[in-house]
Formats: structure tokens, sequence, C-alpha cells
């Protein structure tokens, strides 16, 4: 079962850390590979989340943004992933190249990991309503 914290508790326990400085988003194959995946909307056969504006300008911003103001989700296999619920749509998803519905939250990964830092699209219909394990406060907000 996942443990969640809210983006004030995360970063006073430390489980919410900047994003390594100077870090760009696409400087490493794994990376790119990732940008290329939820940025380029081509066919594929099975699900996937792509960002709707492509540009990396607006990439980087998404995450940027989630690190700045999401919350903390640290998982099952202590992975710690940040989740920001927008006000508007932030992506789509498909499934064999067809349009399946818009996400509107953003998820990012590897967040602390130069290497690996990437983000992608969900729906909020994927979260569930939770609390802060420090604090007490409703997650998502």
């Amino acid at each position: 079962m996942s443990t969640y914290y809210c983006h004030e508790c995360a970063f006073i326990n430390g489980t919410l850390r900047l994003p390594p400085h100077g870090d760009r988003l696409t400087d490493n194959r794994y990376k790119l590979e990732k940008y290329r995946k939820h940025t380029d909307p081509s066919s594929s056969s099975y699900y996937k989340t792509v960002f709707t504006d492509v540009t990396s300008e607006s990439y980087q911003k998404h995450i940027v943004t989630a690190v700045a103001s999401g919350y903390v989700q640290v998982d099952t296999q202590n992975r710690v992933n940040i989740v920001w619920v927008g006000s508007e749509t932030t992506g789509i998803a498909l499934k064999g190249g067809n349009f399946i519905g818009n996400m509107s939250a953003v998820k990012v990964v590897y967040h602390s990991n130069t290497n690996k830092i990437h983000g992608y699209p969900i729906a909020v219909s994927e979260l569930k309503l939770t609390t802060c394990m420090q604090c007490g406060k409703t997650i998502p907000y």
C-alpha cells in the first residue's frame, strides 16, 4: 500500500527534494525516450498518455510545476513519485492510436535522479482521495 504526504510535509520530512539543479529533461537516451513517448501521439497498440502541448518548454513546465506544487506518493517499492492535479487538460490517453480520454494530472517519477527524471499525464480518475500520513490533510487537494 502506498503512503502519501502533502507537499509541505514531504518537503519538511525530506521525502520531497528539489529536482537536480541544471538538470535537462532530455540530456540522455533514457530521458529522451520518455520525452518522445509522452509527446509523440503516433499510433501505438498499447495504452499510453501524451501531453497536449508537446514542446520541450511545456514538458519542463509540467514537471517543474508538479515538483513545486504536487503531493508525494511513496509506493510499495519505496519509489517516491510526485502527483500534481491541474486545473486544465494536461494530456490525452491513446490505445491502438485511438483517443480514449483527457488527462488532467501529471505524475513525475525519479524526481531526484538526474538520469531518469520524467513525467507523464494521468487521469484524475486514477487517483484516490486519501490523507497525508504526517498531518492528515486531504490529498489530492
